[in-house]
């Protein structure tokens, strides 16, 4: 066997190491499902004489540093008269970008498809027994049956607009509609929403001072201003959610803290990644898109976001947003 090309570099073995070895022993390959997979021809392989070659198939090895790689493998036979394979070359590609690829948009498909069948369920069933039973159910069962699946498509729409937001972030077809806006009329509005659902929270606004307008689009601050108070109130057992505004002489601060468990530092510098959710306890459903999104929204404004330890315990996420010129 010959170790060539960038086999090296990629794996960390030396030409001296491998040279002489079983490769599959060697490189340990498995598939996706963590089987027993191999680089040289299986015996299906083997059995079929006229077969002088397979298009790629995927593998993970190990590496010396004891990680595991994706590589995409092609393989050439040379054959005796009689057909029996007497040299195999291989070649090992380094896909791991692709198969990053190829794995996050399964986990895309598996969150939103877990996501949509619980409130698409909800509207399913109601909807039938309305249709069904319409003579026979009171105005207030009717009414409620309604809420809910009003309640429920909203929550489809806001998933299809979390995609949706996602794919203009990701391509740079984000459009914002600017104007000059009040953000403490914002935070009022979606404090309004979220006040007659809260049972086992409390909710508190400080405005400290008076805050200028800003210059950015209404629709975005509010979604932004919307997701964290939803965490907060999704990973907060109970107590006080706290939402504060601050203005400086060039921006406003806007804040949300809750009196949950405070996010391990170890997860604050991923959980603006896409997909993350946290592991702190609360009800961790969501498709891990809120931050992400929230993220590139404030800083296409030109401003920031970060998560800290809230004063007390919990979390804190703050954002800031440049003041509008005067």
């Amino acid at each position: 066997m010959h170790w060539l090309g960038a086999a090296e570099k990629i794996f960390g073995w030396s030409a001296d190491e491998i040279t002489g070895q079983d490769i599959d022993r060697f490189l340990t390959p498995e598939d996706g499902n963590g089987n027993k997979a191999c680089i040289g021809p299986p015996e299906a392989i083997r059995k079929l004489k006229s077969v002088k070659g397979s298009p790629e198939y995927e593998v993970l090895v190990a590496a010396k540093d004891g990680s595991r790689i994706w590589t995409g493998v092609t393989s050439n036979y040379d054959r005796e008269a009689r057909g029996r394979i007497i040299r195999t070359f291989s070649v090992l590609r380094d896909i791991t970008r692709r198969k990053t690829i190829d794995l996050t948009k399964s986990d895309v498909i598996s969150a939103v498809s877990h996501e949509l069948r619980s409130p698409l369920s909800s509207i399913k069933g109601f909807t039938s027994t309305l249709l069904h039973r319409w003579d026979v159910l009171d105005d207030a069962t009717k009414k409620h049956l309604l809420e809910t699946i009003n309640s429920d498509s909203d929550r489809v729409t806001r998933m299809i607009n979390e995609l949706l937001d996602v794919s203009r972030l990701e391509s740079g077809r984000l459009e914002l509609r600017k104007e000059r806006i009040s953000v403490d009329e914002i935070i009022q509005k979606v404090v309004g929403r979220f006040l007659p659902r809260l049972e086992e929270h409390s909710m508190t606004v400080d405005m400290n001072g008076s805050i200028p307008k800003l210059l950015a689009d209404a629709d975005k601050v509010e979604q932004v201003i919307t997701n964290l108070i939803e965490n907060a109130v999704k990973y907060t057992p109970g107590g006080e959610v706290q939402i504060t505004a601050v203005a400086s002489s060039l921006l406003v601060k806007v804040s949300v803290s809750d009196e949950g468990e405070a996010i391990p530092l170890e997860q604050r510098k991923r959980i603006f990644d896409k997909f993350f959710r946290s592991e702190r306890p609360g009800n961790p459903s969501g498709t891990g898109l809120g931050l992400f999104i929230s993220k590139g929204l404030i800083e296409a404004h030109g401003g920031d976001i970060w998560v800290e330890e809230a004063p007390g315990g919990g979390s804190k996420f703050a954002f800031t947003l440049p003041l509008a010129p005067s």
